[in-house]
């Protein structure tokens, strides 16, 4: 598992913490975002605030958008709730393959 949750980081961000440069395709009003928006994903596993973040604070890891700690933790929290890595697309459309060594 290790070394697919590194191939998943690097397909996402390639290790960088960073906002997705994806844009939305379009208007998303439950998420407070219009077409052309970036996306609202953050850190090096680019997980989705709109999803994510009342959890992350409810678990104290609201900083994981900057905090590479907090990243990691709750991408495994993400992980663990799925049992396995469907949660990135990269890893159901294989992009991840590869970065797996």
């Amino acid at each position: 598992m290790p070394n697919t949750a590194v191939a998943v980081a690097m397909a996402e961000s390639g290790l960088v913490m960073q906002q997705s440069r994806e844009r939305y395709k379009e208007d998303k009003p439950h998420w407070g975002v219009k077409k052309g928006d970036r996306e609202l994903s953050f850190c090096i596993f680019q997980l989705h605030s709109p999803a994510h973040d009342a959890n992350a604070k409810r678990l104290g890891l609201g900083d994981y958008r900057t905090n590479i700690e907090s990243c990691v933790k709750m991408a495994r929290v993400v992980f663990d709730d799925r049992g396995d890595f469907t949660a990135w697309t990269v890893y159901n459309k294989k992009m991840y393959l590869a970065y797996v060594r």
